[in-house]
């Protein structure tokens, strides 16, 4: 049987790992303010070159936090691995809901 740690928020500006590296995890949902350039997100299995498991984009806005979208997945992703997130877009902030699988 799994340990679940309790449910986690980050805010993120840039690339990184969202789990503890090397740390599987469940991905419940993310928001993010739009950047002034086209901004994307990817949500990888394994590191900055793992397994794309979701990806969304946006056009950049005229002002950063023109728009923001948030998402909320109805069955959380699992990722195996950790969460690791690919930002792009000039003033771009994502915020993630995850859970840490122990």
């Amino acid at each position: 049987m799994r340990n679940y740690s309790s449910g986690d928020s980050k805010q993120m500006t840039a690339s990184g790992v969202v789990t503890t590296a090397g740390k599987p995890g469940l991905l419940l949902g993310y928001s993010i303010k739009v950047g002034t350039t086209d901004t994307v997100v990817e949500f990888r299995n394994g590191g900055a070159s793992g397994t794309i498991k979701w990806e969304d984009g946006w056009n950049g806005q005229t002002a950063a936090g023109d728009v923001y979208i948030s998402y909320a997945f109805p069955i959380s992703i699992i990722f195996s691995t950790d969460i690791y997130a690919v930002i792009s877009g000039t003033g771009a902030e994502l915020n993630i809901a995850y859970v840490e699988i122990a």
